[in-house]
């Protein structure tokens, strides 16, 4: 990994991070654009998984730092379907991309998610948790994806705990070494959500 997409990935995720006030603009105001239709569902929701690691709490003392996301809404009435990516080091993809998105709905519809995208499991935190909120929004033929630092999560709340709170259901991975996977699923009546979020394990943050 390139120490200047390191950098840029720790200053995303790391917990110090500020809003900037173009975030909050887009939070009263996203920006939509026009995508392709989705043919098909992403790879990452049948990939098959293996190292299946179970509940948070089972992880060892680490930093889990966000690579990477990708968020899929598929609702089952309205054959609705909107796919976005996410990188979190610096590239092309930086910013958050929506994919592909079908909708036969009329007027604006959002569909929500939080996730870490930095996980601290030591014992006695380095640098504690950062939690932030994916956005997928469409309006007609439209579609918007973006995503912010949430300042909501108590810092002595279990993550865990706080995960489930908010209706979402979760499954975590290593997919190597020093990767790991977590996999949101939130179900609200006919529409599902779901959020793949991998990370890299670093020792530190310097």
């Amino acid at each position: 990994m390139k120490s200047t997409g390191f950098l840029l990935l720790v200053l995303i995720s790391t917990s110090s991070f500020a809003w900037k006030n173009s975030d909050q603009g887009r939070l009263l105001q996203p920006q939509f654009s026009t995508a392709p239709a989705c043919e098909e569902r992403p790879e990452f929701l049948s990939e098959m998984r293996a190292d299946f690691v179970g509940a948070l709490s089972k992880l060892p003392e680490t930093l889990l730092v966000a690579r990477d996301a990708e968020f899929y809404v598929e609702g089952q009435s309205q054959q609705t379907k909107l796919y976005g990516y996410q990188s979190f080091l610096k590239g092309p993809y930086s910013e958050p991309q929506v994919l592909c998105g079908s909708s036969t709905e009329s007027g604006a519809k959002r569909f929500s998610l939080f996730a870490p995208t930095l996980i601290d499991t030591y014992k006695n935190p380095k640098v504690g948790q950062s939690l932030w909120q994916f956005q997928m929004m469409s309006d007609g033929a439209k579609f918007s994806f973006w995503n912010l630092k949430s300042p909501s999560f108590p810092q002595k709340e279990q993550l865990e705990s706080w995960i489930q709170s908010t209706g979402a259901q979760y499954k975590l991975y290593q997919r190597a070494h020093n990767e790991y996977e977590l996999l949101l699923v939130k179900k609200d009546g006919e529409t599902t959500q779901y959020l793949s979020v991998r990370y890299d394990a670093v020792k530190s943050l310097k």
